[in-house]
């Protein structure tokens, strides 16, 4: 299998915002309930590397989980299979503006599923931290914290549609520019 740098990153993010907003929850029960409680205590390079390894895994099921909910349940595979099919046709067969057509393309799409699994992670986010006020802690400090990340999730939410329609956009351009010069 081969992984490239951006793909560890791509899953990674979902993941560490995943898990640092958890963390900042426990930082921020730990510190009311516990003044003795400090950073200093943990030790910083084995957690570091912990996070960041398992914020890769955890993000990568989080795009996952995203992938399922927001893209293969929401659409109908036969008529989206078609589409992608005819335009990855006329990519292949324009060969003037083909490549620039699939850089586009590609940066498009993966703006798009990028957004839509940071999305999922500050929605699993705010679901773990709502559970965990009824389980453990709850103060002012957890609502304003829930509020911000709710505020995040709904602006994620935006420039996620506003990706998704961009794209969807640029697809019909192509392939109208495309359907008018094999008529002419």
């Amino acid at each position: 299998m081969n992984f490239e740098t951006k793909h560890l990153i791509r899953w990674g993010i979902p993941g560490w915002t995943y898990l640092g907003l958890i963390s900042i929850y426990f930082y921020i029960k730990e510190s009311a309930l516990n003044n003795a409680f400090s950073l200093e205590q943990i030790p910083f390079v084995p957690i570091t590397a912990i996070f960041f390894g398992s914020g890769i895994i955890v993000g990568y099921l989080i795009h996952q989980l995203s992938m399922l909910f927001g893209f293969v349940i929401l659409n109908k595979w036969d008529k989206y299979f078609e589409r992608e099919f005819n335009f990855d046709q006329i990519i292949m067969t324009d060969e003037k503006r083909g490549n620039e057509i699939q850089r586009i393309y590609s940066y498009r799409l993966g703006n798009v599923h990028a957004l839509r699994a940071l999305f999922f992670s500050l929605v699993i986010a705010l679901l773990t931290i709502t559970i965990l006020c009824f389980v453990m802690y709850f103060s002012i400090k957890v609502f304003c914290f829930i509020c911000i990340i709710f505020l995040l999730a709904v602006m994620t939410f935006i420039n996620f549609r506003y990706f998704h329609e961009n794209l969807h956009f640029f697809m019909r351009k192509v392939e109208e520019d495309h359907s008018e010069n094999d008529q002419s």
